[in-house]
């Protein structure tokens, strides 16, 4: 059995459940031949080719498996993908949309500062900050990330409504409504912000 992320050679007696690397814990690739009777080039040759019927058969072992030892296959992905480069904004990201998948928004915005690290002027990563801190009630500084998404994409209009709803919840209803008001001249026929524009008015009337 053959680990391509150690580049190690494991016996069956090593391998965790026969089927995973004891050094890293990935899926071991099974070739149907006794590894150490192999030469060099024939076990690269045969490293190279796409077994689908094992992959297949392991699938769901290995599925079990991750899930067993609380962790996730897409997280060491992505891992892998920032140990070859820390500098990868795009893996950042996405490891930020996973931690937000589990509910961790702590991880994900340690993610997201690492994105804009290596891109200050990324607004996707400002936006995703913002939508946490309107999450966790920190509508001051939602407002801020979202004026930065603005800042490069005025006419983005979810960051503006966000913005909008922001301002609502802070209590500033007449800086909410202008906001509304400036996404209506885009979109007239938006019924949510029709809803939310005649919320705001009969809160003062």
């Amino acid at each position: 059995m053959y680990c391509t992320h150690c580049k190690k050679l494991v016996s069956e007696k090593m391998a965790i459940r026969r089927n995973f690397c004891p050094y890293c814990g990935r899926k071991l690739h099974w070739y149907g031949l006794p590894e150490v009777n192999l030469s060099k080039p024939i076990l690269q040759a045969i490293l190279k080719r796409k077994n689908f019927l094992v992959k297949q058969r392991l699938q769901h072992i290995e599925t079990f498996y991750f899930q067993e030892n609380a962790t996730e296959i897409p997280l060491l992905e992505l891992q892998d993908a920032l140990t070859i480069n820390p500098n990868n904004a795009k893996a950042h990201f996405q490891l930020a949309l996973f931690y937000l998948e589990k509910k961790r928004p702590d991880k994900a915005k340690e993610s997201l500062m690492q994105v804009l690290r290596i891109e200050p002027m990324n607004s996707h990563a400002f936006f995703q900050l913002a939508t946490i801190a309107i999450e966790e009630e920190q509508f001051e500084q939602a407002l801020l990330y979202f004026d930065k998404v603005l800042e490069h994409e005025p006419d983005n209009l979810s960051a503006r409504y966000n913005k909008a709803v922001a301002y609502y919840y802070r209590g500033d209803w007449e800086r909410s409504l202008a906001e509304f008001r400036q996404i209506q001249v885009k979109e007239p026929e938006n019924a949510d912000v029709l809803d939310a524009i005649k919320e705001i008015v009969a809160k003062w009337n």
